[in-house]
Parts: structure tokens; C-alpha cells; sequence
């Protein structure tokens, strides 16, 4: 029975390659060079989710790999083919404008190139039906004797050179997958940043048109700290990556010590003034919680990213906040910290609490008022999309930057204004929100950790767009 079944897979194999050659055949007639991708991979079947998740991503290195050489001078079409011999992807590239030859010797360059080569076979057929062969033999995949040479002396079994090669690829795509998430968390990161500060009018706070309550800052200088900073959110996210232990508590010192890097060139970038430090811990501590659920879960689960930002920080505000003594310089959170205690926590409280502003109010309230993708968003409704998400998370933060620089007192109020600024706000009454930021500027009031936390908010949001549970599926 086996034997049949084995004659008949052969058989409808052997048809398909006839099949695709007339194919070919037929399609460079109308004065056409074509190469043709597959992959070289031996055994049954031919296709399968892996190798055509594999072939797919092989096209589009190689799409890359053309255009980087001549942008004007790329293939004319392009076809999919999938039956029993494989997958295939056809270029088609015109005679009058291209060479054979020099067609092969891209395709070899490619391949040569390319990390896993050997499972790729690109074949040119000029625009007479005639193969360009370079004469050259393709190694085999698991030593170094040609392939066709192992083939016929039988040296490797052809379920272990298919398991090796399968194996192969399965890595291979878990790398590029893994770069996939570290680049976009880390986009997301910058562009949770550019869309706070680039948010206009804000209560105290520096925007595109104004310094708020500040003299010592303004726009362009959180432009220049986000550029300064903006490349060690992939140092952070590589981190997270190829983390795998169980307890994350002990990538926090890794963590700071990124963070500590990035204060730097922050301070750098803006002669010294501290436009990011409280967003450098949150998103910070974010994107790396980000990349450690989406890596074990494939998406990104919210309660899930609050635990490993628990554990994270576990025990932070003990030994950062309550354990410092007077005698010593203190820094703003640990002097709020000593005077009103637990109220004044700050970022550290935030963190080790899972983020409870963000996912508890700020990113539910945001994610309830988006009707699309934020890229799709103008200029303008991106300003009525998040200055209420912003009233939102002052009118619950204990913001320590308004404690530090007024009291307790002061932040009550600032809450209540808020609180009353989104009420009218959603009932389309925005001079109460134009007041609180007249008020604001005049009273020197800036709630940069609220500003902090709608980064954060926003930075989320995005990711939770990208890596959704369907997504993975």
C-alpha cells in the first residue's frame, strides 16, 4: 500500500514538473529572461507551512537583493506557482533590457550569499527556453562533498537531510522573526515619544508650540534627546530577546545599566537638561516586557506584560525609595518619597505595580476612542485622540514632577481640573481644556510624569496592534 501511494506522490510529482516547464516555456515566448525560485529540499512532500513561510521570505530577500543593484531595472512580472513539486515564485525579466548571463551571475551572488543558499535554487531560463547554467555544483547541505556526489552514493539518508534542512529553516526564521519584534517594539518606542511631545496645546508641558511651564527646554531639545536615545531601545529589546531565564528580576541591573547609558547621551544631546529620564525607566522597562511576552506567547497578552513588569521591578521601591537616608543626596522621587510617603512613589510605585495607570486606565480609555490604525490618524486627530487620553492619566497620576516642584496640595487640584477638562472635553467643551493649560503655564505646573506615561500608553497601544493573537495564527 505504502509502495503505491509513494508511486502516485512520485508520479503526480514528475506531471508538475512537466506541467511547470511548459509553463515556463510559454511564458518567456513574448521575449522574456526568466529565473525561477525554489527551494532544493529533498523527500516528501514538497510543501508544507514551513517551507512556504520559508520561500516567502526568501522572495523577498531576493526582491531586495535585485533592486539594491539596478532600482530601474527589475523584473517585468512576477508568479506564484504551488503543486506538487513545490512552491515557485517566476520572474520575468525583459529581454531588451537585461542579460542571461549576468542574470546568472545575480542569482549565484544571491545564493552564495544568502545564510541558508544551499536550500535555494534559482534557475535561469534565457528568452530562447535554453537553461544558463554557471557548471559550477551546489555542496551538499550537510558536508562539504558536492550534492549531486552524496546523492548518488547514497552518503546521507534522505530523511536526515531533510530534517537537517527543516530544522535549518525553522531557526532561520525564528532569528529574522526575532529582529522583526526587537526593530518594531523599538519604533514604537520612538514613536510613542514623538507623538507626546509633537501634542499641542499640553498643560505645562513642552510641545511643538510651546515650552509650557519650562524655560530651560523646548521642543527641539526633546527632538535631539529622542535621537540620542532612540538606538539603545534595541540594545534593551535584544536584551529581552535572548533573555532566558524564569526570574526577570535579574535583567533589571542589565536594564539600568542601558538606562544609565541612555541618560547620558540624553544629557549630552540637550547640555544637560533631563527631558527623558522618567520615560528612559518606563518605556525602558516596557519594551523589554513587550519582547519577553510576544517571544514566549507570540502576542502580546496585557496581563502578562503587567506580572514580568512586577517581577521586574520587585522590591524596587523598598530598596530605592524607603531605604534612603537623609544624610545622603537625595534624588526629587526620593525626596517626595520621604514627605509623603507612598503617594509620592513615582515611576518606581508605577512600575512595581504593574503599570496600573497605563493598562488600567489610560490604554483602555485609548484603545475604546481609536477607530483605526494611529498611522491612518491626521495631524488633527491625533491632537482630539489624545489630549482626553491625556486628561485621563493626570486626573489619576500622583505625579511626583508637580509634588517636587508644589505639594500635595497642588496636585489634588490639578487632578480635579483635569477630571472636569475631560467631562467637558467629551461633551465638546474644550475651552475648560484650554483653560487648565493657561492655568498650568502661569503656575509653573508640568506633569511630565503624566506626559511619561502617555509615551508608554501610546507605545503600547501600538504593539498590542501589531502583535495580536490573530496575527500569530
Amino acid at each position: 500500500m505504502e509502495l503505491v501511494q509513494e508511486t502516485e506522490i512520485f508520479e503526480r510529482l514528475l506531471q508538475a514538473r512537466e506541467q511547470r516547464q511548459q509553463q515556463k516555456l510559454y511564458m518567456v515566448e513574448n521575449g522574456y529572461h526568466l529565473v525561477s525560485l525554489q527551494l532544493n529540499i529533498p523527500g516528501f512532500p514538497k510543501s508544507n507551512p514551513l517551507l512556504t513561510a520559508f520561500i516567502k521570505h526568501v522572495d523577498a530577500a531576493f526582491s531586495r537583493y535585485v533592486m539594491s543593484l539596478n532600482a530601474n531595472n527589475s523584473w517585468n512580472e512576477k508568479h506564484e506557482i504551488s503543486d506538487a513539486a513545490g512552491d515557485s515564485i517566476i520572474y520575468l525579466f525583459a529581454q531588451s533590457k537585461n542579460v542571461a548571463s549576468e542574470l546568472k551571475q545575480i542569482t549565484e551572488a544571491f545564493e552564495q550569499g544568502f545564510e541558508l543558499g544551499r536550500i535555494v535554487d534559482l534557475d535561469v531560463l534565457d528568452a530562447n527556453g535554453i537553461p544558463v547554467s554557471s557548471g559550477k555544483a551546489k555542496p551538499c547541505f550537510i558536508c562539504e562533498h558536492p550534492a549531486e556526489d552524496c546523492r548518488k552514493n547514497k552518503r546521507h539518508a534522505i530523511a536526515e537531510v531533510r530534517q537537517s534542512m527543516e530544522n535549518a529553516i525553522a531557526e532561520y526564521l525564528e532569528r529574522e522573526q526575532t529582529k522583526l519584534i526587537v526593530t518594531k517594539v523599538a519604533s514604537f518606542a520612538v514613536q510613542g515619544l514623538l507623538h507626546e511631545v509633537a501634542l499641542s496645546p499640553k498643560p505645562g508641558l513642552v510641545c511643538r508650540h510651546s515650552s509650557g511651564a519650562h524655560s530651560d527646554m523646548d521642543f527641539s531639545s526633546f527632538v535631539n534627546s529622542t535621537a540620542a536615545i532612540a538606538p539603545y531601545f534595541l540594545q534593551i529589546n535584544e536584551l529581552a530577546a535572548g533573555f532566558d531565564g524564569k526570574d526577570v528580576s535579574v535583567a533589571l541591573p542589565q536594564i539600568k545599566n542601558i538606562g544609565l547609558q541612555m541618560e547620558q547621551s540624553m544629557l549630552a544631546a540637550t547640555n544637560g537638561v533631563n527631558t527623558h529620564k522618567g520615560a528612559i525607566f518606563l518605556m525602558g522597562l516596557s519594551c523589554f516586557a513587550v519582547v519577553r511576552v510576544v517571544r514566549q506567547l507570540g502576542y502580546l497578552k496585557l496581563n502578562a506584560l503587567s506580572s514580568t513588569i512586577q517581577q521586574l521591578t520587585r522590591g524596587l521601591v523598598q530598596r530605592e525609595l524607603c531605604a534612603a537616608d537623609e544624610q545622603q543626596e537625595l534624588t526629587h522621587g526620593q525626596q517626595c518619597f520621604l514627605k509623603y510617603g507612598l503617594q509620592a512613589a513615582g515611576a518606581r510605585g508605577e512600575a512595581e505595580q504593574g503599570m496600573p495607570t497605563v493598562l488600567h486606565h489610560a490604554l483602555p480609555y485609548l484603545n475604546s476612542k481609536v477607530a483605526k490604525r494611529l498611522s491612518q490618524y491626521s495631524d488633527d486627530e491625533l491632537k482630539h485622540l489624545l489630549i482626553p487620553v491625556l486628561l485621563k492619566i493626570i486626573s489619576v497620576n500622583n505625579d511626583t514632577n508637580v509634588i517636587y516642584r508644589h505639594d500635595a496640595l497642588m496636585l489634588e487640584q490639578l487632578k480635579q481640573r483635569a477630571q472636569k477638562a475631560l467631562r467637558d472635553w467629551e461633551c465638546n467643551r474644550q475651552q475648560t481644556y484650554e483653560d487648565l493649560v493657561d492655568w498650568c503655564r502661569k503656575m509653573k505646573i508640568s506633569p511630565g510624569g503624566s506626559a511619561d506615561l502617555l509615551a508608554v500608553t501610546l507605545t503600547l497601544h501600538l504593539c498590542q496592534t501589531e502583535f495580536t493573537k490573530d496575527s500569530n495564527d
